[in-house]
């Protein structure tokens, strides 16, 4: 309701500006003068309220009412004609400068927001997990004591190995948490990408073996050496190949591609899946927000986390192809 109620004031403004203009005529020089002045107040608040969209609307729909009128007073690039046609210009440079700053401004609302939020959770995870550790511990070491007094064959043997199993589910649940909610301390050295990669892939082995899914690695020749933190990174692409393979039909294939620039290394870690919906894609990155039954929703929160603290960012985009490619970007240096 709001948005309508700006649009409307916006044109409602635009429209009696115009008039104004064709109904005083060039009889009235001066407040013709000062109707042209109004027209930025429109595009200033269109710039202001929808951003760089918005203010350039607000300017070419002023330029198409306006224009007309100019062309029919036009008298052979007079002064009053340049100062119509510098107007004209500075209606859109206006429209820019004003999305632009707005534009800039609400990203850096929405970041602090986030930043807000994730710190509030963080410290929600933080008591939550370490309430939950001493008890989970219990369970499974009392678990395992009773196990040694149930014989095999037992009905009930079974149920504590459920047991066993759940708890250490939980157990991962709790680390997850934890490293979620703990701030990070890199250990950055220089490292080559291609032999964490490499060291990923053995680790993934036995999951793609499982699926029946083909884990395939493509490196640029001649990558320099990157200055990570090699646990974590190795983290952060474990995390998204198991992801990518889980994702994957099959008998298809998962991509892990590697190249650099000048400035950048880049990772993208290709699944030829069933993709992730635009809706999803604007979540993932949230904490607690899982597509997987068993998923605790914090795999990708914390990737993310490991990725900034390296000052890069990742990137979820469509495969062309059809699923999801995942791209990393960090420093080289």
């Amino acid at each position: 309701m709001k948005e309508q109620l700006k649009v409307s004031a916006v044109s409602i403004l635009i429209a009696g500006i115009t008039f104004l203009i064709y109904y005083l005529g060039a009889d009235w020089r001066y407040l013709h003068v000062l109707c042209r002045g109004l027209y930025f107040v429109p595009v200033m608040l269109a710039g202001f309220w929808f951003g760089v969209r918005g203010g350039l609307f607000a300017s070419l729909a002023i330029c198409i009412l306006y224009i007309p009128y100019a062309s029919m007073s036009w008298k052979a690039f007079s002064e009053l004609d340049l100062d119509r046609v510098i107007d004209v210009v500075l209606y859109n440079m206006v429209a820019l400068i004003m999305g632009i700053l707005s534009d800039r401004q609400k990203v850096d609302q929405k970041i602090a927001q986030e930043a807000g939020n994730l710190a509030a959770v963080g410290k929600s995870v933080a008591a939550v997990a370490h309430d939950m550790k001493t008890p989970l511990m219990a369970i499974g070491g009392f678990t395992l004591l009773i196990k040694k007094y149930i014989q095999e064959g037992h009905p009930h043997r079974d149920k504590l190995d459920i047991i066993l199993e759940e708890t250490r589910r939980l157990e991962n649940m709790v680390k997850d948490m934890l490293d979620f909610s703990r701030p990070l301390d890199l250990n950055r050295l220089a490292n080559n990408v291609d032999t964490i990669i490499k060291e990923c892939l053995d680790v993934v082995a036995a999951e793609a073996q499982k699926r029946k899914v083909q884990v395939r690695r493509q490196s640029a020749p001649g990558l320099s050496e990157t200055n990570t933190d090699r646990m974590r990174m190795k983290q952060v692409l474990i995390n998204l190949i198991i992801n990518a393979i889980q994702a994957s039909p099959e008998g298809e294939n998962v991509i892990i591609r590697t190249h650099q620039t000048k400035s950048e290394t880049i990772i993208e870690v290709v699944d030829f899946g069933c993709g992730i919906t635009p809706d999803q894609r604007a979540e993932i990155f949230m904490p607690f927000f899982s597509t997987k039954k068993d998923g605790t929703g914090l795999g990708l929160p914390i990737v993310r986390k490991i990725v900034e603290a390296h000052q890069g960012k990742i990137q979820v985009i469509s495969n062309p192809r059809g699923g999801t490619i995942f791209r990393i970007e960090v420093p080289t240096r």
